[in-house]
C-alpha cells in the first residue's frame, strides 16, 4: 500500500536556549485533515511521521548545500508521498517578521525547497513572490499577484504588486488572502511525492486543509502549483467544530496544470531511503 508520511515544523521556542518539544509539533490539526483527505481521494495508507526539527542554535538562515544535515528515512518507498501543512521557510532570514518558521537545513528539506523554488522566488511570513515561469499562470487583471504582502496580524493583502508596476492600494484588497497547494510526482528519481497545503497562517492553513478534504479533493489530484484567494468570515468564539470554514468565500488564482521545469542550482543529494 502506497503510504502518505507527514512532516512536521516545530512550534516557536519558548526559551531560545532549549529545543522544541517533540510532542507539539506545528499545524498539527491541519496535518489531519489532508492526512484523512488524501486517504478518502487516493487510498494512501497512514505512514510515519517526519520531524523536521531546528538544530540547538535558532536561525532562520539557511545553510550552504555542503553544511546541511543527512538524514535517514530508511520507511519511504516509491509512490509514497511526504506531505505537509506549514508554510516553506524559504526566506524568513531576509525578513524582518514577528513570526517566523525555523528550518531544519536538513538534506530532505532541500530538496524539498528545490521544487518550491520553482514556483516561489520568495515566501515569508509577510511576504511572497512567484517566479517569473510560475506567474504566467496568472490571469491578465491578476498579474499584480506575483509580489504578495500580508498583515501579520491577520494575513488578508497588505499590497499586491506586479514587479515593474506600481503596488496596489490597500483599501480596495478588502478581506481577502491567498493559500496555496503543490503536488509533485517524484521528489527525486523514484523517490516519494510531495503534497504540500497552506495558508499565511495557522487559521487559514487549517480551514484550507479542511476545505481541501470536504469541499474541494478535486484539487488534490492537480500536479505543480495551485493558488486560491480566499475570504475568511469572523470565526465563532467558541466553535466545537470546523464547520465555520465552509462560509469562506474561496475561488481559483492560478493552477500551473502541471510541474514546471528544474531551475538551475538544483541538484541530486543523498538521502537513506528504502529503494
Amino acid at each position: 500500500m502506497r503510504l502518505a508520511h507527514p512532516l512536521f515544523y516545530a512550534l516557536p521556542r519558548g526559551d531560545s536556549n532549549r529545543l522544541p518539544t517533540l510532542a507539539s509539533p506545528r499545524d498539527s490539526e491541519a496535518s489531519a485533515q489532508l492526512r484523512v483527505a488524501l486517504h478518502e481521494v487516493e487510498g494512501f495508507g497512514f505512514g510515519r511521521s517526519i520531524l523536521n526539527f531546528p538544530e540547538a542554535r535558532v536561525s532562520y538562515d539557511l545553510r550552504p548545500v555542503e553544511t546541511l544535515r543527512p538524514i535517514r528515512l530508511p520507511f519511504l518507498h516509491e509512490g509514497d508521498v511526504i506531505f505537509k501543512t506549514t508554510r516553506p521557510p524559504l526566506s524568513d532570514g531576509k525578513h524582518c517578521d514577528n513570526k517566523k518558521v525555523e528550518p531544519s537545513n536538513n538534506v530532505l528539506e532541500r530538496l524539498i525547497f528545490f521544487h518550491y523554488w520553482r514556483y516561489l522566488d520568495e515566501c515569508a511570513r509577510s511576504f511572497v513572490r512567484l517566479t517569473d515561469e510560475a506567474a504566467r499562470a496568472l490571469p491578465r487583471d491578476r498579474r499584480n499577484r506575483q509580489e504578495m504582502t500580508f498583515y501579520q496580524v491577520g494575513c488578508r493583502y497588505k499590497f499586491l504588486q506586479q514587479p515593474g508596476r506600481r503596488r496596489s492600494r490597500r483599501g480596495p484588497l478588502g478581506e481577502r488572502t491567498a493559500a496555496f497547494l503543490l503536488r509533485v510526482d517524484a521528489l527525486w528519481e523514484n523517490g516519494p511525492g510531495l503534497v504540500c497545503a497552506w495558508g499565511m497562517n495557522a487559521e487559514v492553513t487549517l480551514g484550507w486543509c479542511t476545505l481541501l478534504r470536504f469541499r474541494y479533493p478535486a484539487l488534490l489530484e492537480n500536479r505543480g502549483l495551485t493558488v486560491v484567494e480566499i475570504a475568511p468570515t469572523q470565526r465563532p468564539e467558541s466553535p466545537t467544530t470546523h464547520d465555520w470554514v465552509f462560509d469562506w468565500q474561496v475561488s481559483p488564482l492560478l493552477a500551473t496544470n502541471g510541474e514546471l521545469p528544474a531551475r538551475p542550482g538544483e541538484r541530486p543529494l543523498p538521502v537513506a531511503w528504502a529503494h
